[in-house]
């Protein structure tokens, strides 16, 4: 073999976009994190916002649109401001395989731009996949906007994955508004950091970009989801974690494809290694494309973490409802432990 290969020639490039303000503070979150397998690039039309946001790359769109002030909520402003900064985009965005678009929709520069953005990274022939949220059920208005932007949107992404707002709403009903977009911010950058980590760095069972492509091409709707468990029940706990966490409300019944990665410390055996992914995939096709990985993490000492992919899947938007406290109280312990990763 060639001792002087040059192995980044052969490794895949990811990139985590953010859109509008919502997007702009995920990618602000994984840049702080210091995240190291993908690159962070914030694009907004507000310049103040952009001003605070951290990042690899920063992109100030409709200068001449916006004036640097923002979209005021439309969505057909942000979508001018993205065509005609369409080549500062495309250079932002260009040489990425895999591209992660963040945005929230229901209006503004997230779901004017997304659509936009979305058609011009498939074009370079980049997977594109897209983490947006949903607006409130009370903010009507925003939501007719929101299901425009969706249907354009998911024309140009391979796999698109939904957190609905009222879904956060009936998990922390008593936290502040702040806090509460950040539990969605944490869950949105933990999943987009464990993926891009799974693929880029070894693993005893290695997953790639090919798995992922696999996977998450032309996949539709899907789901990514992780979960954590520790102690003498720790994959009971894993599995149990990962199928009740509410922000990402959707049903796996019947869909044909998933990934799933474990971690854990060396004493994870083959059998711990093989029921969490059993667990996390139950009710799908008996014929479903399973796509399995797993990497040793000392760190991790008496806990396993999972992460799983589940694609065509249906999300349940407009099905949420608010947890009565018996309810609240059987799924505390998974809150907690899933608090810790979040």
């Amino acid at each position: 073999m060639d001792n002087n290969i040059n192995f980044e020639e052969f490794t895949a490039k990811f990139a985590v976009v953010g859109l509008g303000g919502m997007g702009s503070n995920q990618v602000n979150r994984l840049y702080n994190y210091g995240i190291k397998s993908a690159d962070t690039i914030a694009i907004n039309t507000d310049v103040k916002h952009l001003s605070i946001v951290n990042a690899h790359k920063k992109l100030l769109i409709g200068k001449d649109i916006t004036k640097g002030l923002g979209s005021g909520g439309y969505t057909e402003v942000a979508a001018k401001a993205a065509e005609v900064s369409a080549e500062e985009i495309r250079k932002a965005i260009s040489g990425y395989d895999l591209i992660f678009l963040c945005a929230g929709m229901g209006g503004g520069t997230g779901g004017g731009t997304a659509p936009i953005v979305a058609q011009m990274a498939k074009e370079q022939g980049s997977l594109v996949v897209a983490f947006v949220t949903y607006p409130f059920a009370l903010e009507r208005s925003r939501r007719e906007k929101a299901n425009w932007s969706l249907e354009q949107l998911t024309k140009n992404t391979d796999s698109t994955i939904v957190i609905e707002n009222d879904r956060m709403l009936s998990y922390y009903p008593n936290l502040p508004m702040e806090k509460a977009f950040e539990v969605v911010d944490r869950v949105t950058s933990n999943a987009v950091m464990g993926i891009t980590d799974t693929i880029r760095f070894p693993s005893l069972i290695n997953l790639d970009y090919a798995d992922m492509r696999t996977i998450l091409g032309n996949s539709g709707t899907a789901v990514i989801n992780v979960g954590t468990g520790s102690g003498a029940d720790k994959v009971e706990h894993a599995i149990k974690s990962t199928l009740e966490h509410p922000l990402m409300g959707y049903e796996t019944e019947g869909a044909k494809s998933a990934l799933v990665h474990v971690s854990g410390s060396e004493a994870l055996t083959i059998e711990e290694a093989t029921r969490l992914g059993e667990g996390v995939t139950k009710g799908l096709s008996d014929n479903a494309n399973v796509i399995f990985g797993a990497r040793m993490m000392p760190e991790l000492k008496n806990e396993v973490y999972v992460m799983s992919i589940i694609t065509g899947v249906k999300p349940k938007l407009g099905s949420v409802k608010l947890y009565t406290d018996k309810e609240k109280s059987t799924i505390a312990s998974t809150r907690n432990s899933m608090e810790a990763i979040f």
